[in-house]
Formats: structure tokens, sequence, C-alpha cells
């Protein structure tokens, strides 16, 4: 990587010191500062974007980079955003599709439910990771979906959940 002093150029000086020493006069430098000032304008523009580039090149699909990325965009005071591995549990089966007939899981009087688990929780659709974000962070989905997908590894499924 290149030191950061080499994109680090004061333009003004620069413009200063190839303008002839005859010339170096108040009335001729402000007139050449308003003729460099669109370069300088351009300077920054290309500081501004190679900081971000570097920023996005630093985030790889590892969840202590993923949580940096999300709480620097979504909860950059506090950082509560979290990734925590999917609950997996396995399938309850309650009875055989060609049977066509539920069976009950316990009477009322015991009074000890079983948890039926969905597609997302057990199975094949299992999901890889959960995104836990707070409810009071304020985001639109797609947005946050866009910024995962963007740095998660491919083939790898998840879902945003409330906490």
């Amino acid at each position: 990587m290149s030191n950061e002093s080499t994109y680090n150029i004061n333009i003004y000086r620069q413009a200063e010191w190839l303008l002839h020493k005859a010339l170096r006069k108040p009335k001729w430098i402000v007139m050449l500062k308003a003729m460099v000032y669109p370069l300088i304008n351009l300077a920054n523009k290309f500081l501004f974007y190679r900081k971000a580039k570097l920023y996005q090149l630093m985030i790889t699909p590892q969840v202590c980079y993923l949580e940096m990325m999300l709480n620097d965009k979504y909860d950059f005071t506090q950082r509560r955003i979290r990734i925590d591995d999917a609950v997996w549990h396995l399938p309850w089966f309650i009875y055989q599709e060609e049977e066509l007939k539920p069976e009950f899981i316990y009477q009322e009087s015991e009074a000890q439910p079983v948890w039926i688990y969905n597609d997302g929780e057990a199975g094949t659709a299992l999901n890889d990771f959960v995104v836990l974000v707070p409810i009071d962070i304020v985001f639109q989905e797609p947005e946050m979906r866009s910024a995962i997908d963007a740095y998660k590894l491919f083939g790898t499924t998840y879902t945003i959940q409330r906490i």
C-alpha cells in the first residue's frame, strides 16, 4: 500500500512555486488560486472516494466486520447491532402427508405444548445467521439487506430480526 502522504498535496503552494518569480504578486496569486480551485475540488473528491473505497475493501464476510459495517451505518454511537448463529431445531413430524390426518400433540389438561418449527427454523431452509437489530433503530430493510448482501458469502442465508 502506498504512503498516505503521497495523496496529500498542497496544490496552492505547488501552483505558487510554478509561477514565475516576477509574477508572484498578490493580484496574480489570487487569480492563480481562482484558476486552481476546480483542481482542488477534484482532488478533495478523489480523497473522499479513496477513503470510502479503502473502507469497503477492509470489510470482509467475517462476522466482526459485518457487525462493524452495520453499526457504523445504522447505530454509530451505541453499536448494538449483533450477528448471531441461527437457531437450529430438529423438525417435528406430526403425520405423513399421505395419511392426511393430523395427530394431536397434547391434551389441554396437560398444559405442556410441543413447539412446532417452520422451514426457516428447521429442515432444509435453515438460515446461516441472524442479524439482531434493536427495536429503536430506524432503518429501511431493503437498504440493510443490500448492504449485507454486498459483503456476505455467496450462498449464505440470513434473517433480520428486531429485538
